[in-house]
């Protein structure tokens, strides 16, 4: 695809995001958010800001950010869900990146009441948070919502406690969820009684850990953990691409070939893969499989800007699909990591 059209197709994706905000939404649009500000265009980062900050004027007396209302989730494998603060922590990040770009102290503190909310959740055994009040569970999605927003808040506050409980997060998360004879994460796990709620290798599921970790290693380079995150990235990156088609896409369950093929998990591969080459620590040639999995996946935008072919919450098998924020959010991203070599 001629680099021109790939520069029309950002616009597109951008202008499609900012028209379809999804009012009640508490966690889809971040990742939309983070990519609208990689590409740092002051219309649209401007229409990003007033997601953010209805998300501060909604920010409940609990301190979610956004709405935090019981949901329904018919066809997934937990078809009620009343959110834990692990679920709007994802829009946390986004706050605080604004608060980056002005220094405005409302949206300081409404991160820091975000953060009190999250630390105040129920836990597992092992310290995890619980991701929704039905039980002690643990999503590998929620190492993305949780992780990168408070080492981010850790280091604009100097506050080390935050930073030490994301690796908690990460290491609970990775302790029940990483399968270590695949290197690949499963779905949720359920502490009492002790089962894989959904144990499939969900292609975004795998997604969410590994944007979690190159989003960490964005905030904290030179952490004296920082190698611990690239080791476990390159053991989890390596495992993921060896399920690539040829075509470039990834199937929505990675090792079943009969699975569809799901756009958001191989744009979100095309952004982690391709960061983590950037920052220097993964093999040049995942630069190539990245820039595969981008254009595959652009090759099929509508000309509204719609990402199709995402499958909608909550994930995993029998979920349909359709077109997501966070689809939007991670072309946007991947578009960006990719840039140089895209001649963007």
């Amino acid at each position: 695809m001629p680099e021109q059209n790939l520069k029309q197709l950002v616009k597109l994706v951008t202008d499609y995001t900012l028209a379809h905000p999804y009012e009640r939404d508490v966690w889809e649009k971040a990742p939309a958010i983070t990519g609208i500000l990689m590409w740092d265009d002051q219309q649209a980062v401007g229409g990003a800001r007033k997601w953010v900050e209805r998300a501060v004027d909604v920010q409940s007396s609990r301190g979610y950010l956004s709405y935090d209302e019981r949901l329904e989730l018919p066809n997934g494998h937990a078809p009620v869900f009343t959110p834990t603060a692990t679920l709007s922590s994802a829009l946390g990040y986004c706050v605080l990146s604004y608060y980056e770009r002005d220094g405005e102290e409302r949206l300081l503190e409404a991160a820091r009441r975000q953060a009190d909310a999250l630390l105040a959740g129920p836990r597992t055994r092992r310290g995890g948070f619980w991701v929704r009040k039905e039980g002690p569970e643990l999503w590998i999605d929620f190492t993305y919502m949780m992780c990168p927003f408070l080492v981010k808040l850790g280091k604009i506050t100097g506050d080390q406690s935050l930073i030490d409980e994301a690796f908690l997060q990460l290491d609970v998360n990775v302790h029940h969820l990483l399968d270590t004879d695949n290197n690949l994460a499963r779905h949720a796990w359920r502490e009492t009684p002790d089962q894989y709620l959904q144990s499939t290798f969900w292609c975004r599921g795998n997604g969410w850990l590994n944007a979690c970790l190159v989003d960490m290693l964005a905030e904290i380079p030179d952490h004296p953990r920082a190698e611990s995150l690239k080791e476990l990235g390159r053991r989890t990156i390596g495992a993921i691409a060896s399920h690539q088609d040829r075509s470039g896409f990834f199937h929505n369950i990675l090792d079943d070939e009969n699975a569809k093929f799901e756009a958001s998990g191989t744009l979100m591969f095309a952004y982690y893969a391709a960061r983590a080459v950037n920052q220097g620590w993964l093999d040049d040639g995942y630069m190539e499989r990245a820039e595969r999995a981008f254009r595959i996946v652009a090759g099929s935008v509508e000309p509204d800007g719609a990402v199709p072919g995402v499958q909608v919450p909550p994930g995993g098998p029998g979920v349909p699909f359709g077109t997501a924020l966070y689809g939007q959010g991670f072309f946007l991203q991947a578009a960006a990591e990719l840039r140089a070599r895209l001649g963007l």
